[in-house]
This record gives C-alpha cells, sequence and structure tokens, in this order.
C-alpha cells in the first residue's frame, strides 16, 4: 500500500506534505527582474554607520530625554547584565513570547525582555542615569557566547520565530557596532562565521512549512497577476531558485519573520563581505516585494484581520531598513519599481493613509480575510478608532505615528514635506514620553533615525573638511599675492608663525631636581567646549575621561599657524580624546588612547610597534603615555620615555608632529583632569 501511494504521489505531482497543488511548470510567469538591485557587488569595506562619534552625538542630542519600558528600569536596577546573560545561554530551549505579564520581575524571564534591555544599553547604557552613556558589553557578550558554542540553533518547532526574530536584531546590533566592541581579529572572525552559518540556515521541515503556511491568498484577490509570482516563489518552482536537491523559495514565510529573514541576510553578507549570503538576501527581498499590490498594500500583512493596522506599521520599519541598507550602497530604494507596477515610495504614500479614523478600502478588503488572527476580528477596522480594541493591536496608540515617521525620516523629509514641515525633529524629542514612542519597539533593535542624523554629519563634517581645504589652498594663494605686495612685512609674520610653530614643536625636556625629574610647564593650554563624560577609573588611573575641547599654543588657534600643516593641526582645534592620569608611587603620567579616530590612522601601529621596542609605561600599546613627573633614580621608567621619544623622532613628519604636540600638551592636560572632575 506504501508503495503504491507513492506511485500515486508521483504520478499526479502532488506534493505529499503541501496544502495546495503546486502551479505546473508550463504556467509559470518569467523570473522578473529590479535593475536596480541586481548584480550588486558588494564593497570590500561596507559600514553602516559611517562614524561612531557622530552617532554618539546624535543620541546625546536627541535621546537624552528619552524614557525607557518597565521591565528595561526593573533589569536595570537588578543585575540586569548578568540575569539576561544566564537566560540567553538557555536559548534552545526558550519559546519567543511578548506578553505583558512577563513585564514583571521575579515572574517569568524571556527573551523579548533581555532583547529589548540589550537594544536599551547598546543606545541609552544606563537607563536610570540622566546622561545617556552607551554601552555594549552585553552585547559583546552574547556574540561571544554564542560563536564561541553550538548554541543558537534553529529548531523544527516553535522557537522558528524567536530564531528569526533574535537573530535579525543581533544582526541590527552588531551592523552598528561591529568596529566599535574591543573585538580581536579572531573574534570577529569567529562572530562572522557564526552569524553566517545561523543566516544559511536550512528552512523549516516541509511538514512545519505546510502548517505555518505560504501566503494562501484567494484567487478573487490576485487582480494583476501580482500575487501569482508570489504564490510560485513559495512553491518553490520559480526559475533560478533551485539549490541542489532541494527548491528554495526566497524568504523563509510572509509574514513579519519573513522580513527579519531578509534583513539579516542582506546586513551580514555586507558585514562580513560574503557575497553569496547577500545575493540570497536579494533574492529574498525581490519574493517580498511580489506582495504589494497595485494600490501599495502589503497584504500578507493586511489580511490579519482587526490586526492589519498594527501589523503594517511593520511594513514602514522594515522597509526604511532596506532603504538605509541600500542607500549606503549609493541605490534611491524608494523609486524602485515592483512587479504589480507602482514605485516603493507609493506604497509608502498608502502606508501613511492608515493612520485615520477610516481604514482605507483597500486594506478592508484584505482583512476579510482574518488570516492569522484569533482575537480581533476584520470588523474592529469597521469603528472609530477610540471604539476599537485598546490592547495595542487594533490600533495605533500615541506615539506610534511619530516613532513611524521618525524611522523612515529620509523618505519623509524626501518626498513628504507636508508631513515633515510638522513632525521636525524638535516635535519628535518632545513626544518622547510614550512609551510606545521608543527609537524601536520590541521587535526592532535599529533606530534609523539616528543613523541617518549620524551619517548626515559625517558627510557635512567631511564636506566641511574638503572646504576647509580649498580655503586653506584659497589662503595660500592669497599669502604669495600678499607676499608680492608687502614682501618684506608679509616675510617677517610668516617668520614668527615659523618661529611659534617651531616653537610648538620642540619637545620640552625634563627638568632635573634633587629628587623628581619633572616635564616642565609650556604655553599650551588645554580649553574644554563640552562637559567631560567620566570614566570608570582602572589600574593606575588617578582620573579618567573623554574630554572634547582645544589646544591653544601661547592663545593661539593651533591650526592656523602654519597653513602647510594645516591637516594635522585642525585635529586640535576639535579635540575628542579618552584621557587618563596614571599614577604609581612616585611617577605621574597622561595616558592618550590613539585607538579612536583620527590618531589611530596616523599614531597606533606606529606607537604598537615603539611598545614593543621600549617597553609599556602603565598601559596597553593602544595608549600614548607621557611621564610628567617621577624619581631620578627610577631608571626603568625614565629610559622607557627616552627609547620612545628617541623612535617617535625618526618616523615621517606628521607623526612627530602629533607626537610633540600631544607629549607638550600633557601638563595641561593633567592639570584640567585633577582640578575639574
Amino acid at each position: 500500500m506504501k508503495f503504491l501511494f507513492l506511485i500515486i504521489i508521483i504520478f499526479f505531482n502532488i506534493p505529499a506534505f503541501s496544502y495546495e497543488k503546486l502551479i505546473d511548470k508550463k504556467e509559470l510567469v518569467k523570473h522578473f527582474t529590479i535593475k536596480e538591485i541586481e548584480n550588486i557587488q558588494i564593497p570590500e569595506e561596507w559600514s553602516l554607520v559611517k562614524d561612531i562619534k557622530y552617532y554618539d552625538e546624535v543620541i546625546q542630542d536627541h535621546y537624552k530625554d528619552m524614557g525607557s519600558p518597565k521591565i528595561v528600569r526593573e533589569l536595570q536596577a537588578n543585575n540586569g547584565d548578568q540575569l539576561c546573560f544566564d537566560h540567553l545561554k538557555k536559548f534552545d530551549s526558550i519559546i519567543y513570547k511578548t506578553s505583558r505579564e512577563a513585564f514583571k520581575m521575579g515572574t517569568s524571564l524571556d527573551w523579548d525582555s533581555c532583547i529589548m534591555y540589550a537594544k536599551f544599553r547598546q543606545f541609552f547604557g544606563n537607563t536610570l542615569k540622566n546622561i545617556p552613556d552607551r554601552n555594549t558589553d552585553l552585547l559583546k557578550n552574547y556574540l561571544l557566547y554564542y560563536s564561541s558554542t553550538d548554541s543558537f540553533k534553529l529548531q523544527q518547532g516553535d522557537n522558528h520565530y524567536s530564531y528569526w526574530k533574535t537573530l535579525s536584531m543581533l544582526a541590527q546590533m552588531y551592523a552598528v557596532e561591529k568596529d566599535h566592541l574591543g573585538l580581536s581579529d579572531k573574534e570577529i572572525k569567529m562572530i562572522n562565521e557564526w552569524f553566517i552559518s545561523r543566516a544559511t540556515v536550512d528552512l523549516m521541515d516541509i511538514k512545519l512549512q505546510a502548517k505555518r503556511g505560504r501566503c494562501k491568498i484567494p484567487n478573487e484577490y490576485d487582480e494583476e497577476g501580482v500575487l501569482r509570482t508570489a504564490k510560485i516563489y513559495a512553491s518553490g518552482n520559480a526559475d533560478l531558485l533551485y539549490q541542489g536537491k532541494t527548491k528554495y523559495r526566497g524568504a523563509d514565510d510572509c509574514g513579519t519573520i519573513s522580513n527579519a529573514h531578509t534583513v539579516t541576510r542582506l546586513l551580514i553578507g555586507l558585514i562580513t563581505n560574503n557575497q553569496e549570503l547577500f545575493d540570497k538576501g536579494i533574492i529574498d527581498l525581490k519574493y517580498l516585494m511580489t506582495f504589494i499590490d497595485k494600490d501599495g498594500v502589503y497584504v500578507p500583512y493586511a489580511y490579519r484581520g482587526g490586526l492589519a493596522i498594527s501589523y503594517s506599521r511593520e511594513f514602514l520599519f522594515y522597509f526604511s531598513v532596506f532603504a538605509e541598507i541600500f542607500h549606503t550602497l549609493d541605490i534611491n530604494f524608494y523609486e524602485i519599481t515592483v512587479p504589480s507596477g507602482i514605485k516603493i515610495k507609493d506604497a509608502f504614500d498608502f502606508h501613511y493613509t492608515i493612520w485615520d479614523d477610516i481604514v482605507p478600502n483597500e486594506v478592508i478588503k484584505y482583512a476579510k480575510l482574518n488570516f492569522g488572527n484569533k482575537k480581533h476580528d476584520w470588523t474592529e477596522l469597521l469603528k472609530p478608532k477610540k471604539e476599537r480594541k485598546t490592547d495595542g493591536l487594533g490600533i495605533y496608540l500615541p506615539g506610534w505615528k511619530e516613532t513611524m515617521i521618525r524611522q523612515s525620516i529620509r523618505y519623509v523629509q524626501t518626498y513628504r514635506k507636508d508631513i515633515y514641515e510638522n513632525f521636525g525633529d524638535e516635535q519628535y524629542r518632545e513626544t518622547l514620553r510614550y512609551r510606545e514612542q521608543n527609537p524601536f519597539g520590541a521587535n526592532h533593535a535599529l533606530n534609523l533615525h539616528a543613523v541617518i542624523r549620524a551619517n548626515e554629519r559625517y558627510e557635512y563634517y567631511n564636506k566641511k573638511i574638503e572646504e576647509e581645504k580649498q580655503l586653506i589652498a584659497l589662503n595660500q594663494k592669497r599669502l604669495k599675492d600678499n607676499a608680492k605686495r608687502l614682501k618684506i612685512k608679509k616675510e617677517k609674520e610668516l617668520e614668527e608663525q615659523i618661529k611659534k610653530f617651531n616653537e610648538l614643536i620642540l619637545l620640552s625636556k625634563y627638568k632635573k631636581g634633587d629628587t623628581f625629574l619633572v616635564f616642565p610647564y609650556n604655553e599650551i593650554d588645554f580649553i574644554a567646549t563640552q562637559n567631560p563624560i567620566i570614566n570608570e577609573n582602572k589600574e593606575y588611573e588617578f582620573k579618567s575621561a573623554r574630554i572634547r575641547g582645544e589646544l591653544h599654543y601661547d592663545n593661539q588657534n593651533l591650526k592656523n599657524m602654519n597653513m602647510d600643516k594645516a591637516n594635522i593641526l585642525y585635529h586640535f582645534d576639535n579635540l575628542d580624546f579618552k584621557t587618563a592620569v596614571l599614577k604609581d608611587g612616585e611617577t605621574e603620567a597622561v595616558g592618550f588612547f590613539i585607538a579612536d579616530p583620527p590618531f589611530d590612522q596616523y599614531l597606533l601601529e606606529t606607537n604598537k610597534t615603539i611598545v614593543e621596542k621600549c617597553g609599556r609605561l602603565f598601559k596597553s600599546n593602544k595608549w600614548l603615555v607621557i611621564l610628567t613627573k617621577t624619581n631620578r633614580n627610577n631608571k626603568q621608567v625614565i629610559n622607557q620615555q627616552k627609547c620612545t621619544r628617541k623612535l617617535y623622532l625618526e618616523e615621517d613628519k606628521d607623526t612627530q608632529i602629533l607626537f610633540s604636540i600631544i607629549s607638550k600638551s600633557a601638563n595641561a592636560i593633567q592639570y584640567y583632569l585633577e582640578n575639574n572632575l
């Protein structure tokens, strides 16, 4: 009988575990192409946030008054880092849940809570403080644990949703923080390989695929033949999608999980420079685009009955993430035409119409299907907003609209000036008191507003640098012209400038007293322009802080002292340094952390080599340590500094200048840290 049953299946081409008959290959529509995203060669170096410094600035400027959910505050006050780190180890046996009852200490702890907590720690640091001080330790611990163990596997069961949602959010956080987690090359390689292996995991067992459904859309709604294309992809029969003996049908399913699945593959493909994984993400994305109908409705969300409104906001988030990914590749995602014939921006336009009292008929016709919905019948959407169910799913709650505008801010400021003028950045800040108005909800890990504004600042900064270079070139020409007219006077002025510059970069000689060797006072002053960010003092650190300000020599701005060296000197006009006063007995020094831009590109590798030859003083080779005081008999410390100074003065001119100025600023920085913190 079993043999006979198998013959019948093969003969009639009916899959044993499918809930619907596969479409005959003769009826397949042609594989559609989207020229803008076909055959993209991913760049060797890719980043979502161009410079983390500006990301930090945006957070402090826009989100310093942001509230946080109750569970985040509770975890913060109850050793949440350790609680969640212990909890994450059990991921393979945890079912992803989002019930509000779980948001109370003393009851069950769920993945939703711990991921949300990790996001707020990354974004805001200590949520009980008034000033953001981003902390990525928990994210780093998560990634190192998973990548070093055989954990976090896709089970053939109910944690399928949890797997892709959590992996997606970790990928989104990693996209921002990868280069700023303090990871070694070996750790980065290990984490990258783990992400790739988890993002390329096989799809669920065919029985469970059938159980979960494959976007069943009645034929009467397939007015343009567009959904039929998606249905073919879902069946696994589409051309060019075969992989070995199995059929690859694009994204994992047609709901929210498919967006998380696609985001993960695109981001991890870019982060790890994995072309194959990125290309799979493109296939996934094209599959999702087939579900945007001619009116702009994203069908898999719209057919959720009374939940159609809350699900549809997910479209704005995920497709805004896609837009930012492609923006980094110089592609305007909003101008891409989808198979139904409209552009992505048209779909955004439509989704910005569903917040009002009257839900558009274009949504209602799908909502009537009531797929994936048990508690919210589609008739809820016929009621005014105030009369719908108020559990946060049948309507857009206060703050949701502002949140989604912020998340899709590039679309809004480009295509919807009418909205942008009424909801500018100032207005957004005023609405941060809503808990639901968080920059990212339970299922999101990217604050796109922060990403976009940070990159805008980076681009503006680079534009200003280019303008400064042009101005310097113009000034040099003017100097030459003026020198011709006022040769004698100008030569004297230039001589004075050169003299001052030479004094500036001349290393001070240590003064020998009866007992101590002391670094002498010089005319360099540090002028703070922002309050310092106080760091936790570590071994040997007497005072430690990230300082921001300017260095002046003899009351002069450094960048104006030598136009030929403006490319080096301007770094001291907007100083951003992690510094520390270091003390051990009778020895004092000032440490400068040079592993951050811009000084890493000039000094870091040189410093590592010099420390290897001369030995280190107090700190690792990522710190440039300048001795300010020690006992004359302390030959080891004195010889280390002599060796360091000697080798630095054998480097190229720019490196010598940087070392000299930083060295001479040690007294001023030490005085500032000891007397102002």
